[in-house]
């Protein structure tokens, strides 16, 4: 089967070759770094691959909220169910309330990226892109093109359910005055796709920020990349990859 990514390039040292949003290259580094045009918000083959059947559970009609009478969690027809704003009245600590409510965000923004991908909205997919990659990729509106191109692109992976969450960490960068920096999650991305007959699973790891507590939110698909790589693109990334 055709490795041909979908948003980024597989590292070299895979020998494969991979559509990027930019170009269709095999050499990632020697793009320059500072560029990040070859560091692209992804879900490609690069995850890992369960290779097994995987059992998926019909979702109810969706309501006005489909998150509504979900438990934190638990999947949806809109994703996976954020915590809700209610589990916040008994919270007294300012920065643990502000906790839930930027998880809540996340979560929410995960989603909607995720429904991006499967209906091929590239206007959506693009706003959590970090707005580095957008300029080193000529600019909103040509960046847009360059997403549709890839979702048009038959070699493109087909999957047919992305699920990104839980949540697995969302933390606060601090300044060494102890002045709040941004926010930043940790979380899986599982891609379903058929397969022979079967229904396989593939897990990546995605790596989001937000600066101004949850308003604007970009996220990084971190899979297989060096923690060198991900301190160039995403720098306080860290605070949820160190325990």
């Amino acid at each position: 089967m055709s490795q041909k990514g979908a948003l980024c390039v597989i590292f070299e040292s895979m020998k494969t070759t991979c559509f990027t949003a930019s170009r269709v290259t095999n050499t990632f580094w020697k793009a320059p770094v500072l560029g990040l045009s070859a560091l692209l918000l992804a879900f490609t083959m690069g995850g890992c691959n369960s290779n097994k059947d995987t059992e998926t559970n019909p979702t109810d009609a969706v309501a006005t909220d489909p998150y509504e009478k979900a438990r934190p969690g638990e999947e949806t027809s809109a994703g996976i169910a954020p915590p809700k704003l209610a589990d916040t009245l008994g919270v007294t600590d300012p920065m643990a309330k502000d906790s839930i409510k930027v998880h809540i965000a996340f979560q929410l923004a995960a989603n909607e990226l995720s429904n991006a991908y499967i209906n091929k909205d590239a206007k959506t997919y693009a706003k959590y892109t970090l707005p580095a990659i957008v300029k080193a990729n000529g600019g909103m509106e040509a960046y847009e093109n360059k997403l549709g191109m890839v979702f048009s692109d038959p070699e493109t992976p087909a999957y047919f359910k992305l699920l990104s969450g839980p949540l697995q960490r969302t933390k606060a960068k601090l300044d060494d005055q102890g002045y709040l920096q941004g926010w930043y999650c940790l979380l899986p991305v599982r891609m379903f796709r058929t397969e022979a007959g079967k229904t396989l699973q593939d897990v990546k790891w995605m790596g989001g920020q937000t600066l101004d507590e949850g308003k604007t939110i970009y996220f990084i698909d971190i899979t297989n990349l060096p923690p060198e790589k991900i301190a160039q693109i995403m720098p306080d990334l860290q605070v949820v990859l160190v325990k």
